[in-house]
Order: C-alpha cells, then sequence, then structure tokens
C-alpha cells in the first residue's frame, strides 16, 4: 500500500452536515456520552437550509387539535405513500421538541393572551405552525449552536468534504474526505455516520437549495448499500421569484400565503377559485404549483411566465411586521410588496424522498443513520409546508441518542486500508492535468438536462433523454480535469466531487421517475397523467446490489390508516377541463379507518 501519511481521527458519531438536523443529532448524542464530529461542507450555523427557512414550525396544536390531525393531513399531503410509523412518530414529538428548543433560548412569536402564536399553512386542517416573524429557521438554528458550544464533546470541522464512507461487511467503519480550508485529506475512524447533510435540490440551476445541496448524502449513502426510497418524488415550491433577474431562484414564504396572500393570471383572476375552492392558496404545494403550471401552459401566465402573488391588500404594518424577509427581498429586486403584485413560479425546493430509515433513524446498513431531508419516508411523495422543521428536530434527536448507544455497545471494526487508499486516490486523480473536460462544462451539462426534462412535467421520452446525457457526463467524469496540485481551497476539485454527487443522485431520480408510470404527488408525467391507486400505492426503493442500480417496489408502511380509504385529489392537466374540488377515490366502500 502506499504510504500516504494520513492522520486517522478516532470518534463515536461523525455527523455529516451542521444544519438543524445535524446540530440536534449531535447534542443528542453527546448528552448520551457519545465524543462527535460534525462534519460541516460550509461553516458552522450557515450550513443547510435550516437558517434560511421562513415560514414556521409544524406541530404545535391549538384548541381542537391533536397529533391525529397533524397525522392524516401529513399521510393525504403525500400522496398516501408516506412511512406512517415515521409520520406517527413526527406527530407525536413535535410539539415536545419545539418547547425544548425554547428552553434553550429560542424565541417564537407570541398572542396577546401569551400563547404562541399559530398560522395555518397548506395542506393542514388547523392553524399548527409558529413562527419567529419570517426568520424561524435562524431562530432556531441559533438555539441549537448555542447548545452545541456548550457541550464539550462536540467538536465541529468546519468546511470539511466527506467525499466517502468506509464499511466492512455490511458495517459502518468510517468515513474519508478534505479539510478543504489546508486542502488536508482527512480520515475518520467511528462505528456511527449519521446523515444530516440535505438533499439535491443544486441539481438544478434555479433552486432554493443553499448552496453545496448537490445530493452528497444520498450517494454516499447509496454507494455503502443503503435503500433509497421515494427518489422520483422532488418537492416543488408553487412560489419562487420570477421576476426580476436580481431574485430569481429565490423562494417565497408559504406564509405569505397563510396571511392572505393571493394568486392571479394575467387577467387578474384569483384562479385557485377554480381547482379547490375549499383551501384556495393553502392547499398542498403539489396542488397549487400544478395549477400555477396549467394557468401558464394555457396562455394566462405574466409576462415573464409566471403568475401573480399580491398582499397588498393587507395592511403595510402587518407586512412589515409579520412579512418583514419577503419585504426586504422586494427591496432588493424593486419591488414595494406592500403596493405591487409580483410575478413568481413554482421551484425546485425539498427532497421528499432520501435514505430509508426505521422509527430510530436507522437506514438498512450497520451504523448509519439519516436525518433530516436526507431521510425519506416521512413526507411520501410531498412535504406539507412547516414539517421539515418538525421532521428534522425530531429524527435529529432520535438518530443522535440510538447512534450514541449504537456505538457503545458495537464491537468496532477498523478502516480496511485498501478502502482509504482507493478513495485517497480518486480524490487526488484529477488533480494536476490540463487537458481533460472541465468540471464546470459537466456541472453546466447536468444542469441544462435536469432542467429542460426533470421539471415540473416528465415524459418517457425527456426522461431516456435525461439518462442518455447522464450516461455521457459519467463517462466523461473518467477524463475530468483540474489544474494546480492542491486541494486547498480548490473550488475546481469541489465542483468535480459535487458532479460525482449529481451524476449518481440524478440517474437514481431519473430511473425512479421512469418506474412510476402515473403521476401523483410532487411527480407530474405528461404521458401518465392521473393517479393509479390500484398499480401504485407502494413505495419505490433504489439500491446498489452487485454493482448494479436495482429498482423495486414495496408495500407502504401502514399503522393506523389503510392507503385504500385515504383520499387525494385530482390534479389538473394542462389541456383538460378540471372539475374544482374533484377527488378520486379507490373504488371501495367508504367508511371510517
Amino acid at each position: 500500500m502506499q504510504d500516504f501519511n494520513l492522520p486517522i481521527k478516532q470518534t463515536d458519531v461523525l455527523v455529516m452536515g451542521a444544519g438543524g438536523a445535524g446540530m440536534r443529532a449531535a447534542i443528542a448524542a453527546a448528552e448520551k456520552g457519545a465524543r462527535v464530529v460534525i462534519a460541516a461542507k460550509d461553516l458552522f450555523g450557515h450550513s443547510g437550509c435550516t437558517p434560511v427557512a421562513k415560514g414556521g414550525y409544524g406541530g404545535m396544536r391549538g384548541p381542537g387539535d391533536d397529533w391525529k390531525l397533524h397525522f392524516e393531513d401529513t399521510v393525504r399531503g403525500g400522496g398516501g405513500i408516506n412511512n406512517q410509523k415515521l409520520v406517527e412518530v413526527m406527530a407525536k414529538q413535535a410539539r415536545e421538541r419545539l418547547l425544548e428548543l425554547e428552553e434553550w433560548g429560542a424565541a417564537f412569536d407570541r398572542d396577546k393572551d401569551g400563547s404562541i402564536y399559530l398560522r395555518k399553512f397548506g395542506g393542514h386542517s388547523a392553524p399548527r405552525s409558529c413562527i419567529s416573524g419570517d426568520v424561524t429557521g435562524r431562530e432556531m438554528i441559533w438555539a441549537l449552536k448555542r447548545k452545541c458550544w456548550g457541550n464539550k464533546l462536540i467538536e465541529v470541522a468546519d468546511e470539511t468534504y466527506i467525499s466517502q464512507l468506509l464499511v466492512n461487511d455490511g458495517k459502518i467503519t468510517g468515513a474519508v474526505g478534505v479539510q478543504l480550508q489546508t486542502g488536508e485529506i482527512v480520515a475518520y475512524e467511528c462505528p456511527v455516520v449519521i446523515l444530516a447533510n440535505g438533499g439535491s435540490g443544486r441539481l438544478w440551476p434555479i433552486t432554493f437549495a443553499t448552496k453545496g445541496k448537490c445530493g452528497d448524502g444520498l450517494r454516499l449513502a447509496y454507494e455503502a448499500g443503503a435503500e433509497l426510497v421515494d427518489m422520483e418524488f422532488f418537492q416543488i415550491h408553487p412560489t419562487g421569484w420570477k421576476w426580476t433577474p436580481a431574485v430569481i431562484g429565490r423562494v417565497i414564504s408559504e406564509g405569505v400565503r397563510a396571511d392572505g396572500g393571493q394568486l392571479l393570471n394575467k387577467n387578474m383572476e384569483r384562479f385557485m377559485w377554480k381547482y379547490d375552492p375549499d383551501r384556495l392558496e393553502l392547499a398542498c404545494r403539489d396542488y397549487v404549483s400544478r395549477c400555477i403550471y396549467k394557468e401558464v401552459k394555457e396562455g394566462r401566465g405574466t409576462e415573464h411566465g409566471g403568475v401573480w402573488l399580491s398582499i397588498t391588500h393587507l395592511s403595510p404594518e402587518h407586512i412589515e411586521r409579520k412579512l418583514a424577509a419577503f419585504m426586504a427581498t422586494g427591496m432588493v429586486a424593486g419591488l414595494d410588496v406592500r403596493k405591487q403584485a409580483i410575478e413568481i413560479f413554482p421551484e425546485h425546493h425539498y427532497q421528499n424522498g432520501g435514505v430509508k430509515i426505521d422509527e430510530y433513524a436507522r437506514t438498512t446498513v450497520r451504523g448509519l443513520y439519516a436525518a433530516g431531508e436526507a431521510a425519506g419516508g416521512v413526507h411520501g411523495g410531498n412535504r406539507l409546508g412547516t414539517n421539515s422543521l418538525a421532521d428534522l428536530l425530531v429524527f435529529g434527536k432520535i438518530s443522535g441518542e440510538d447512534g450514541a448507544e449504537y456505538a457503545k455497545n458495537v464491537e468496532r471494526s477498523k478502516i480496511i486500508k485498501d478502502q482509504l487508499e482507493d478513495e485517497v486516490k480518486a480524490i487526488r486523480s484529477p488533480l494536476g492535468t490540463d487537458s481533460g473536460v472541465s468540471p464546470y462544462a459537466l456541472s453546466k451539462k447536468l444542469h441544462d438536462v435536469m432542467w429542460e426534462e426533470m421539471h415540473i412535467e416528465r415524459s418517457e421520452k425527456g426522461l431516456n433523454r435525461c439518462l442518455e446525457i447522464t450516461a455521457e457526463v459519467v463517462e466523461q467524469f473518467k477524463n475530468i480535469s483540474i489544474p494546480g496540485t492542491s486541494l486547498y481551497l480548490n473550488d475546481a476539485w469541489t465542483t468535480a466531487m459535487e458532479v460525482r454527487s449529481r451524476m449518481i443522485v440524478g440517474e437514481i431520480m431519473t430511473r425512479a421517475s421512469l418506474y412510476r408510470t402515473e403521476s401523483r404527488a410532487a411527480l407530474f408525467r405528461s404521458d401518465y397523467p392521473h393517479v393509479n391507486r390500484k398499480e401504485w400505492d407502494k413505495n419505490v426503493i433504489v439500491k446498489k446490489e452487485n454493482g448494479q442500480m436495482k429498482i423495486e417496489t414495496t408495500p407502504v408502511i401502514v399503522t393506523i390508516w389503510p392507503t385504500e380509504k385515504i383520499d387525494l385529489p385530482k390534479f389538473p392537466v394542462p389541456g383538460e377541463e378540471h372539475e374544482p374540488g374533484a377527488r378520486v377515490f379507490c373504488e371501495i366502500e367508504e367508511g371510517e379507518y
């Protein structure tokens, strides 16, 4: 074996990701006595999507609400294919996790009587989302950050890119990556890795996902042998800034619609009356996105290909107090949202599927856990607004606690040196070559085809084209070129590693989309535009077996609500007449579940 003098660091738990899920996992593991390293691809406290989450935290309950109603809303909103064990855990524990966070110093808005202010979000049957203005995630992350700082068992490794997990006989032995600030290759020998590094929103050029969210955790889990679930479903948020260019790609909190924001087509018609006259703009995100898409596709879009979002009927005082971040973004765009409607269009937002976990956040690889956006099963085919912040706290804590117990009791295995050397070679191999393919060129190639064929509307023809282009990128990646020999703050190398994740995760998502021959929740296939309950009330699983990508289906995990009794919306399809509020039922006798 080549002598490369690689330092191997020992720890009990390695947490990948320093957003809300990662921090909560680290706190829980450390409180159980485990030594924890948080590997943050970015800077601690500035990683992930939690700091920029605006709308609210779901799971608080007002009069007449309970966890069962939250459970029902989540399963119905997820297209009926959620893992009901996970939904039940989240709905039962969300309130406790929020109150715990408040004890750690997070401040949330209150009503005049002193109770926590609750806002109603799309798909929820009751107000259960608490807020901190419209910067709720930022408030949460500060409380978690302070709690991490106060625990001496938690070590933070800023700007550390974990490029590979090390596995022996189906069990985690460690991980290897690069410390970007120094260019040093580092390895961690540990029995537990918790994937809390988010989804793959950066597969698309316009997305809400923060920098670096390119599916690293999903690729690592897949290559380690873990199963992925529901990867065909990626949430399209209904309201992304469409104009002006200064703000294209920024998301507009659902809190804007929760507080009365109205969607209007170019004729200034409030079109949601046609599609869901009961919930209007507060229908589920997948449904509202499809309604906007239909309006634009049928010629009722604005000049720049979107629709209008207006809050001009709200008082300036309310906007300035409750929607300050939205108003500030409008000022950047040169628009005063207190007086002007803005152009919006749906954009890529959240990884509904992810690494398959059980109720203890365990994956199918021993010692490997997942929480937050990296994990699949909680949200099924579509996430309800504000459920992400509840999900990450609940399963962040569970993964940390169970991971710490596992680390305490497992017989630890040493890193296999050959595996380590192989990854070191993979890390260094592109360096110092000028004649190969630019990682930026491959990055653009992937962005272009994902935007063209894996957007709101998908089809067999487009998905096959996506697979063809991805295969070309995989082949060209073998000749990728990075000038210079140093890994120190080497953006070209980081881009290359992200392309490595994006081409694998993109293929997984494309093949899963091709495999499911129906439209449901966040997946719209124009060649199969309707729900097929008889054939597709099940989950799609993707895994690596004998070096090949294998796709199969499994029954939906049910604890309370039989899937055949879950009513699902009939989605609007461009070019087809739509009956307002129409529902699709399986052909069974109606009754209480």
